[in-house]
């Protein structure tokens, strides 16, 4: 598969501490993941969610391409898990802290909040004994175009 990661330009695109300070919908606090997207315009469309003020551009940020392989990648059942897209993410996050715990796969794909029904993120264990076997392609800055903001 591949997968797009963007982030802040000050900050290394394959480090999972942003998301171990904050937490995400898939990880809690402390549990240090990366979050990817399946499109470059869906990695996008994730910062623009998280834009405290949506007039203004959100900085400096620079991306880069994943290539997963297939077989390492376990994706979430939505049907099983009804309520991932609740506010409080008490399921997506023990959901995923579960599987970070158990060290099932090196990827797991979970729908994408802003561009659903059809956008898809993938949380990346760093920590996995296959993280070496994804491919990254070279960081790039992200052109921001004014007129989303």
């Amino acid at each position: 598969m591949i997968a797009w990661r963007t982030c802040k330009a000050r900050y290394d695109p394959w480090d999972g501490s942003g998301a171990a300070l904050q937490g995400g919908r898939w990880n809690s606090p402390g549990r240090p993941v990366i979050y990817a997207a399946d499109s470059f315009a869906g990695s996008l469309l994730e910062i623009l969610a998280h834009v405290l003020t949506p007039r203004t551009l959100p900085g400096a940020h620079h991306a880069m391409r994943l290539d997963v392989p297939d077989e390492l990648i376990e994706q979430v059942d939505e049907t099983r898990l009804p309520a991932w897209h609740s506010r409080d993410m008490i399921d997506a996050r023990d959901y995923g802290d579960r599987w970070l715990s158990e060290s099932r796969s090196l990827a797991l794909l979970v729908p994408a909040l802003p561009a659903r029904p059809i956008g898809r993120l993938l949380v990346i264990n760093p920590g996995h004994k296959d993280a070496a076997r994804i491919r990254r392609g070279a960081t790039f800055k992200v052109p921001w175009d004014e007129r989303l903001f």
